[in-house]
């Protein structure tokens, strides 16, 4: 009687899983290209950083696990060398779960820059600025976009 109930127990979960599983599905990676180049920058700054977020109806968890439609992802402080940061910063969103079939929904990033100073100071670069090492004209707009999963 024992095996029957357990049976009878585990073909129900059986039935009932695959609604779950087909719910979400791993997100992979979205990998943005950003083009940096500052060749006058202040001697005193030290850092930049890139900051990025994803906005979408499609996200259905964040990279911990969190019911969100925004996730993050950064480049991490970079190292200013005689005022220069001229390169290609490659931003990877991972750790995250799409609802089930996101095809044709759009997806919104939008990128922001700031910096670190050399004595560990950090703030976005404005043109109003009242920090000199952060003070860009004209403001380095953010880089805004959208695709379609």
């Amino acid at each position: 009687m024992t095996s029957r109930v357990s049976l009878v127990i585990l073909a129900a979960c059986l039935v009932a899983a695959p609604d779950l599983v087909v719910a979400q599905v791993p997100g992979g990676d979205v990998t943005l290209k950003v083009p940096v180049n500052f060749t006058k920058l202040s001697a005193d700054l030290a850092k930049l950083r890139v900051s990025c977020t994803l906005d979408s109806p499609a996200l259905m968890y964040d990279e911990q696990g969190r019911t969100s439609t925004r996730i993050f992802a950064d480049s991490g402080q970079l190292p200013v060398s005689n005022g220069q940061f001229v390169t290609t910063l490659t931003i990877v969103f991972s750790k995250f779960t799409l609802k089930s079939n996101p095809a044709g929904v759009t997806a919104t990033y939008r990128c922001d820059l700031d910096g670190e100073d050399k004595t560990g100071f950090g703030a976005p670069f404005t043109a109003s600025s009242s920090y000199p090492a952060f003070k860009l004209t004209p403001t380095p707009a953010a880089l805004i976009g959208t695709f379609t999963w």
